[in-house]
């Protein structure tokens, strides 16, 4: 009886961890793949400018300047929520 007790206390345990780590985990994922989305779409940007214009440094500062944008639009959502815009 007493190793039943044991048994139910260690597996709810171990379900109540796996619902804490796969829970939160889903959230840093999607923040994450929507900068690399962003990042993604600069650099197919960079492609087309590379079949548009000679000059490659031109590109290279527009790639960073979206992939800089794309960093900073991450940064203010991790610590404060969204406020809505007015119509």
């Amino acid at each position: 009886m007493k190793r039943l007790r044991i048994f139910s206390l260690i597996s709810c345990f171990v379900m109540v961890l796996y619902f804490l780590i796969f829970s939160f985990s889903k959230i840093s994922i999607a923040e994450q793949t929507s900068v690399q989305k962003c990042i993604s779409s600069c650099a197919k940007k960079e492609q087309a400018c590379f079949n548009i214009n000679a000059d490659k440094r031109q590109c290279e500062v527009k790639f960073q300047n979206c992939a800089a944008a794309c960093k900073s639009e991450e940064s203010p959502q991790k610590g404060s929520n969204r406020s809505l815009k007015p119509m």
